[in-house]
């Protein structure tokens, strides 16, 4: 029983941080100053990339 929660609190954990990795993109990019619009595209969408991955291994 106590694998069973842990299982469970540990993928709830994981998704979580997933959504609060996606949450600040948009701000993330940014902060990069003075690069070229393709440079925060390939940032965005690596960025949201990684989120989902968590939230999807969650």
């Amino acid at each position: 029983m106590v694998n069973v929660v842990l299982l469970y609190v540990g993928s709830v954990i994981i998704t979580l941080w997933g959504i609060a990795h996606i949450i600040p993109t948009k701000s993330i990019v940014r902060g990069f100053d003075e690069i070229s619009t393709d440079n925060k595209l390939i940032i965005t969408m690596d960025w949201i990339a990684e989120g989902l991955t968590l939230c999807f291994s969650g």
